[in-house]
């Protein structure tokens, strides 16, 4: 998302004075990249409206805080990202449906191979995210998995964090990323499968 930098100058100067013209503006502008931002983290549109309230007003609170020789767009979305997380930790117990992530994915031999390998599956998950004909049923696999997997691999494979960004965000070590984002694209993997066993 782009912006003129005349209209992000009008912005983010009638956001720092309060002006009410502006701030309507500025919601009907950014509320629909951002809900969408946010609705890859959340498993239904009423949390992820609620995040997007709360992450509305945050922007506005701290408009102060945006250096302006940077596009803002960036740093909108990070406000929106790191609103999501902090929401997900807050509620994960209570609103996680609870997965047997082990039980899902596929089994491996001791040398690595699979024991009952998925039929048909050539494809790397990193190109499925781009596969825009699995549609649904890719969003589904990542809605289904558990919030500490969903989260590194929506903001590595969607969102195009780094791995040091998303250990930051996350407060984890990158090998513990790396491992939960491979663990959550051999689960997507499977669920899948079945998705190229009929094409073929």
């Amino acid at each position: 998302m782009s912006i003129r930098e005349i209209d992000q100058h009008q912005i983010i100067e009638g956001l720092k004075s309060q002006n009410a013209d502006t701030i309507d503006e500025f919601v009907h502008q950014f509320s629909r990249p951002l809900f969408g931002v946010i609705l890859n983290y959340t498993k239904n549109p009423s949390d992820a409206e609620e995040i997007l309230q709360d992450t509305l007003l945050k922007i506005i609170r701290k408009i102060e805080t945006f250096r302006e020789e940077s596009d803002i767009w960036p740093w909108i979305k990070r406000i929106a990202v790191n609103n999501s997380i902090m929401w997900l930790r807050k509620y994960r117990a209570a609103r996680e449906r609870e997965i047997q992530l082990d039980d899902s994915l596929p089994q491996f031999t001791t040398d690595g191979q699979y024991i009952n390998p998925p039929f048909g599956w050539s494809v790397d998950p990193e190109e499925v995210m781009l596969n825009r004909e699995l549609g649904g049923e890719l969003y589904d696999a990542i809605q289904a998995l558990p919030f500490e997997y969903r989260v590194p691999l929506v903001l590595r494979d969607i969102e195009g964090y780094s791995i040091k960004q998303i250990s930051s965000l996350l407060g984890l070590k990158e090998p513990t990323t790396k491992t939960r984002i491979h663990r959550a694209r051999l689960f997507v993997r499977e669920k899948l499968a079945h998705y190229f066993e009929d094409a073929i």
